[in-house]
């Protein structure tokens, strides 16, 4: 009697949660059927007598500027006197590079890299490369204005824009 009891009750349990599951399933589907009808409407609605406006959109492509096709021309490690008073105090070891646009300033610096180079050495054999206030450290921008003037002079034409010293030493 007692198994009689659980199995009825355990069937019951089934009817009432298939009930559950049919109403849930018809309530989700007259809300999608209804809010489909409203949302239907709205358009209609919206969309009455007037005239549609046509926006135009106007694509504008902007043209990426042109950057310039920069190449380096490199000297060969450079070996310049840091001295004061006629006595040499050290050695300026430096690599040196040449900024140039384009492959054909390329070409050309690098066909006067040796002249530039004998060039550079003649002038700081004179004068000091050191800075006026300490003459023991380099003055690296006196040193770039010095090599890009003497390559412009030796190419007859600005073709250096700007030069690099990526690595110096003192010895």
């Amino acid at each position: 009697m007692a198994n009689e009891e659980e199995k009825s009750e355990g069937e019951n349990e089934k009817k009432q949660s298939g009930g559950g599951k049919k109403l849930l399933i018809i309530g989700l589907l007259a809300g999608l059927v209804v809010g489909g009808g409203g949302a239907a409407g709205f358009f209609l609605m919206q969309s009455g007598d007037e005239e549609p406006i046509v926006e135009e959109h106007v694509v504008v492509e902007e043209k990426k500027p042109d950057l310039p096709d920069y190449q380096y021309a490199k000297m060969d490690r450079l070996q310049l006197p840091v001295f004061h008073n006629g006595r040499i105090l050290s050695y300026a070891v430096m690599d040196v590079s040449m900024e140039v646009i384009g492959n054909d300033d390329k070409l050309l610096a690098v066909k006067n890299a040796l002249v530039v180079r004998d060039a550079l050495l003649r002038y700081y054999s004179v004068n000091s490369i050191g800075r006026e206030d300490n003459p023991r450290i380099v003055d690296y921008d006196k040193l770039s204005l010095k090599i890009i003037e003497l390559a412009n002079a030796e190419a007859h034409r600005d073709i250096i824009t700007r030069v690099i010293i990526s690595e110096s030493r003192s010895f």
